[in-house]
C-alpha cells in the first residue's frame, strides 16, 4: 500500500511541475513588443525583411482591454516588419523610410 501511495505522489509531483512550466511559458508568450495605432481605413501589412514580400498581417483570437477598448494582437513572426498603410505600395514606401505608419500618441497632451 505504501509503494502505491508513493508512486501516486510522484506522479502528482510530475503533473504539478508540468503545469507550472506551462504557466511560465504562457506568461512569456504575451509580451508587448510594440504598438501600432492605424489610421482609419488602414490595414496592417507584414513585410518579409529578406525577400520583400508583402501580405496582410494575421491577428490572434486573443484580445486585451486597454483604456476601455478591446484591442487585437498581431501574430508576430521572426524576420518580418509590420506597417500600417492603405495599400501594399504605400506600406513598402513607409517601410523603406523606416516608418511603421502609426498615429502619434502624446504622452502628455496639452492642457489649458
Amino acid at each position: 500500500m505504501e509503494k502505491f501511495i508513493n508512486q501516486k505522489m510522484k506522479e502528482l509531483d510530475v503533473k504539478i511541475q508540468i503545469e507550472e512550466s506551462v504557466k511560465q511559458k504562457k506568461k512569456v508568450e504575451h509580451e508587448l513588443i510594440g504598438k501600432i495605432i492605424p489610421y482609419e481605413g488602414h490595414v496592417i501589412w507584414e513585410i518579409n525583411k529578406e525577400t520583400g514580400t508583402i501580405k496582410r498581417a494575421k491577428f490572434s483570437n486573443a484580445t486585451y482591454n486597454y483604456a476601455g477598448e478591446n484591442k487585437k494582437e498581431i501574430i508576430v513572426k521572426q524576420g518580418y516588419e509590420y506597417v500600417s498603410a492603405l495599400n501594399k505600395k504605400n506600406a513598402l514606401r513607409k517601410y523603406k523610410k523606416g516608418l511603421n505608419g502609426s498615429k502619434q500618441v502624446l504622452d502628455e497632451p496639452y492642457t489649458l
